[in-house]
């Protein structure tokens, strides 16, 4: 008898909704999707970091990064790297064919960030703080009237 009204009692605590004002450890997850681009043109000097993204307020987390060329007579490098103020902490560099529709830029695959963490889904992603930027730049001159673009799916907190 009194392991059932244990039992019982376990029950009715387990079911009973939580009256707790939340606490600084409370999960918070990215809930504000968002995307950042930069476009390479013939106007635009090789070189030069462009800001693609800037994190918000309380921190992002970039999902995915990929770079779109439809310069058919040049290959292009371009460089992306991770900025605090003006100190670069991480960078990695991908070298896109001539044209591509969508090259993407698998994260776990760049040799400078092996071991990013993985979301629930088992995707890498990238978590900016506030204050933090994402920047690209590309190595040769784009041909008149053509692009390179860096586009970064991103989900702010």
């Amino acid at each position: 008898m009194f392991k059932r009204i244990a039992l019982l009692f376990v029950l009715l605590l387990v079911s009973l909704p939580a009256f707790a004002a939340t606490t600084p450890n409370t999960f918070v997850s990215a809930i504000t999707p968002n995307r950042g681009q930069t476009q390479f043109t013939s106007s635009t000097t090789p070189g030069t970091y462009l800001t693609t993204y800037t994190a918000g307020t309380n921190g992002s987390k970039v999902v995915a990064l990929y770079v779109s060329n439809n310069d058919s007579s040049a290959t292009h490098v371009v460089t992306c790297g991770l900025f605090n103020a003006a100190t670069q902490y991480a960078s990695w560099t991908v070298t896109t064919t001539s044209p591509t529709a969508g090259l993407y830029i698998n994260l776990p695959m760049l040799t400078s960030w092996l071991g990013l963490p993985m979301d629930s889904d088992g995707n890498p992603y990238i978590t900016m703080i506030s204050g933090d930027t994402l920047q690209c730049t590309y190595a040769t001159a784009v041909t008149a009237a053509k692009f390179v673009v860096v586009h970064a799916i991103v989900a702010d907190y």
